[in-house]
């Protein structure tokens, strides 16, 4: 009996190594990620949300399980937005899913955070998502993925007026 367990207890532990050294060699293929678009909804005079579409296609013969996107929105090298989205659910077998991540911000808080950032005016921004995943063989993943734009920013007068208070 003991010999058995032997037997069993190296096998896994060959089996192990095995994974492992497939997954760090790229032997394992990985799910990839994309943001295959940006648009800009519920724009109003005082925030906007910017809706990324991420396209994960999963190389597996099971579903793969997800569980959040992380995001840092900069500009010039200066951060003014950070969060997580809830993606719960899976993409399907051997194929793929887009999910909408919704990113919610506010002008004032824009201009407060983003030097030279004014109203009217254009800035530059990156996107740094990384979608959380559960790979078979590889075990819990960060896929990140990246996307630069602009965000124009309205010069309505409400705007303006909120910025003005600001500053008293």
């Amino acid at each position: 009996m003991c010999f058995h367990r032997m037997n069993f207890f190296l096998l896994a532990i060959f089996t192990s190594v095995i994974l492992a050294g497939a997954a760090g060699c790229g032997l394992i293929e990985r799910p990839s990620v994309q943001i295959a678009g940006v648009k800009l909804q519920d724009v109003g005079l005082t925030n906007a949300t910017m809706l990324f579409d991420v396209k994960v296609d999963n190389p597996y013969i099971v579903p793969l399980p997800m569980s959040n996107v992380d995001y840092v929105l900069s500009s010039q090298g200066q951060q003014f937005l950070t969060g997580k989205a809830d993606v719960q659910g899976e993409v399907p077998a051997k194929g793929s899913k887009v999910l909408g991540v919704p990113v919610r911000f506010s002008y004032v808080e824009l201009i407060k955070m983003v030097k030279g950032a004014t109203p009217g005016g254009t800035i530059p921004y990156t996107a740094d998502l990384g979608l959380s995943v559960n790979a078979p063989a590889l075990g819990p993943l960060r896929l990140p993925m990246s996307k630069e734009g602009h965000i124009n920013i309205p010069s309505a007068p409400s705007l303006l007026e909120q910025i003005k208070g600001l500053a008293k």
